[in-house]
């Protein structure tokens, strides 16, 4: 059978009208399913610069807020040690007059009650210059002032100062300086500075009938080794890691007891890295402790 040859053309032309539609269509789809991705990962990065920016915006503000306390704490640890430091200087001032007689004579019982205002006032100056420490450390403005220190010189003014305190006390004391004629570079107040620090914690824990506190140091791997060492009632292991930080105390009732402010401890490990070193302790937690400051000869 034949087929006219129009009839073909014709079905060819609809044949082809209809593909074109298909394909139009497909790529009306294709189009559309591009745009839908588009509009999907557009709206996906404008969330990302969103969180992005809500992230950096609230990094912001709190450097911003961190920079604003820190500035106010500096502000007023500055203010408070000033404002409390001032009116110390009369009181320890009229309290030495009262005591030499200077302003007219006590009796015993008006020299008592002199002496216990003077011990709280220094009490007062010590933790303010505790306070002034710290900040200054915290800061990095403490001034350190390097120079040559005889070892035995050294350990023989803590021998003076301390020997007659702590035989009224009935606690032995015992100094090992290693080599007397040892000579080295460091800055000899704030040496001394922590060794006070380290050996007043040590007289408030001997036993008051057979306490003993150790001094000295040693020779230990090119390393010249300072430490204390007393036979106290000793800190448990789980203490010593936080042992170091600012304000931190050891919450147990017979440290509560004799108190103190957290300090002393912060600032001796500030000074000794300062000055090149390094800290640690170690105690059974029971019956002794010794701390160690080590530094590179």
């Amino acid at each position: 059978m034949l087929v006219d040859n129009n009839v073909i053309f014709y079905l060819l032309i609809v044949w082809a009208v209809i593909v074109t539609i298909l394909l139009i269509r497909m790529r009306q789809k294709h189009i559309k399913h591009i745009n839908e991705l588009r509009g999907d990962q557009k709206r996906q990065a404008e969330q990302t610069d969103a969180k992005e920016k809500r992230q950096a915006e609230q990094t912001d503000a709190k450097e911003v807020s961190e920079k604003l306390k820190g500035i106010a704490k500096d502000e007023f640890s500055a203010m408070i040690t000033h404002e409390l430091n001032t009116p110390l200087v009369p009181i320890l001032g009229y309290c030495k007059m009262l005591k030499t007689s200077m302003l007219g004579r006590i009796d015993p019982e008006q020299l008592e009650a002199i002496e216990i205002i003077e011990k709280n006032a220094k009490r007062l100056e010590a933790l303010i210059a505790d306070i002034m420490d710290v900040r200054k450390l915290d800061l990095n403005k403490l001034r350190f002032k390097i120079d040559d220190l005889s070892i035995g010189a050294f350990f023989s003014n803590i021998d003076s100062d301390y020997k007659k305190i702590l035989d009224g006390k009935k606690c032995q004391f015992v100094i090992d300086p290693y080599n007397k004629d040892l000579v080295i570079k460091t800055d000899k107040a704030r040496l001394r500075q922590v060794f006070d620090n380290l050996i007043s914690n040590s007289i408030k824990f001997v036993p008051e009938s057979n306490g003993k506190i150790e001094i000295g140091c040693m020779k230990e791997n090119g390393n010249l080794v300072f430490y204390v060492k007393d036979n106290g009632i000793g800190i448990s292991q789980d203490k010593q890691k936080e042992l170091f930080q600012k304000f931190y105390q050891i919450d147990t009732s017979e440290r509560r007891s004799i108190g103190g402010t957290g300090l002393g401890l912060a600032i001796s490990k500030g000074i000794v890295e300062k000055l090149g070193g390094i800290i640690s302790v170690k105690s059974d937690g029971k019956t002794e402790t010794t701390f160690y400051m080590k530094f590179p000869l």
